[in-house]
């Protein structure tokens, strides 16, 4: 292999590991704004700046599926805070696995809701189906869907994360 080839894939080797880091950046920023502590809230400035301005936010429940965009999940979020069903939550990611293409990605993100970072307990457990698009040099969330574990919905990580290729 002549050199020059080799510094084009070394090239490519190492903007492809640059690129995969801010993607992890972007997947820890998803966290971080929605995780507030006692008597706070969602970071939503931040959260403008994670999500592109028409970016879709898809919660499934065991009574149904809940589409908003950032607008109507900040108005939902903040409702449920008024209600006092949150004082605080943290949501922190277990493991991840990314299928990058062009200038998208998709990441599926497994995570536990906690009322504090160090609780010994999680309030729950589920998986984040997570698109985000490139621009310039960063991520930025255009989806993010989630559901969360229930007797019907064991939450399996090896089953979760296994995966299949099917040809078409």
């Amino acid at each position: 292999m002549s050199p020059q080839i080799q510094l084009k894939i070394s090239t490519s080797l190492a903007q492809d590991a640059t690129i995969r880091l801010q993607l992890g950046d972007a997947i820890r920023a998803i966290y971080e704004v929605i995780s507030f502590p006692e008597g706070g809230e969602p970071d939503w400035e931040r959260m403008k700046k994670v999500f592109l301005p028409n970016a879709r936010l898809t919660r499934i429940t065991p009574e149904g599926v809940d589409c908003f965009d950032l607008e109507t999940f900040q108005a939902m979020a903040l409702e449920m805070l008024d209600r006092g069903i949150y004082t605080s939550f943290f949501e922190h990611e277990l493991i991840r696995r990314v299928n990058m293409f062009g200038a998208f990605a998709h990441v599926l993100s497994a995570y536990e809701t906690k009322t504090c970072p160090d609780a010994s307990y999680f309030l729950a457990r589920g998986v984040n189906s997570i698109q985000l698009l490139r621009e310039r040099d960063s991520w930025r969330v255009l989806s993010l869907l989630w559901d969360e574990e229930a007797e019907n919905v064991p939450f399996n990580l090896e089953h979760i994360f296994a995966g299949e290729i099917t040809r078409g």
